[in-house]
């Protein structure tokens, strides 16, 4: 897939481009008539380490040149336009991307103005991300950042996950030892206050505990605090 950049007005910004088409395992960046250079010292600071893509960059004079090679050709715009077109969102694209015939050109026009109507009507399809519509102007970077995104979530399938070091999750059978221990130290501490309110006390507490994810040095971590509280 190419990223299509169309007079690009600011350095800052084809470099925050080339940065996260990097975060996203994208490295082939073409540029129509930019109104800066891929040298330029900003650009070279805002890429950071991308600045290979930078390098490697491919200048055309027109849109038409830039896509010549492309099988499908997707504009994005803020604004719907006044032209028969198919709008997809960035999860619709990358949910439908692989029946698309490549190569893919992915189209953004220039900071101040976007692609014009005729850059739009070019295309074979359009892509509009969904904002809030009294302020849907997005930084040229940010735009690229969130198809990008969307294209490699979908790709990678990426899941959450827990960071949890040498300890290990806590079984239920964990959680509930360390529920006994506490209910005899707050036995011991008088916490129900009577014997009827213990009940409902109990269910409401218990209930807090068993709606969290424990790991073992979480229930050892309380126990020593419950033990120095008690001291």
């Amino acid at each position: 897939m190419f990223i299509i950049l169309v007079e690009t007005q600011l350095a800052e910004n084809l470099g925050a481009v080339a940065r996260v088409m990097a975060n996203f395992k994208q490295s082939h960046l073409r540029l129509v008539s930019p109104k800066v250079s891929v040298d330029d010292p900003k650009a070279v600071a805002m890429a950071v380490g991308a600045y290979r893509i930078l390098e490697n960059a491919v200048i055309f004079d027109s849109l038409q040149d830039a896509t010549a090679d492309c099988c499908t050709v997707i504009g994005t715009t803020a604004n719907p336009r006044d032209v028969i077109k198919h709008y997809k969102t960035p999860r619709t694209f990358a949910e439908n991307k692989a029946s698309l015939p490549g190569p893919i050109g992915l189209v953004f026009g220039p900071e101040r103005t976007g692609l014009t109507t005729d850059q739009i009507a070019f295309c074979n399809s359009t892509l509009q991300i969904p904002v809030d519509p009294d302020f849907s102007s997005l930084n040229l970077s940010h735009a690229v950042g969130i198809i990008l995104y969307e294209l490699y979530q979908n790709q990678t399938n990426a899941q959450p996950f827990w960071q949890h070091g040498e300890t290990a999750a806590a079984t239920t059978q964990d959680v509930d030892v360390f529920l006994t221990y506490l209910e005899e130290k707050l036995d011991q501490t008088h916490f129900w206050r009577t014997d009827a309110k213990k009940p409902l006390m109990r269910r409401n507490l218990f209930g807090l505990f068993k709606r969290q994810t424990f790991f073992q040095q979480d229930l050892r971590t309380l126990r020593g605090m419950i033990e120095a509280l008690v001291k």
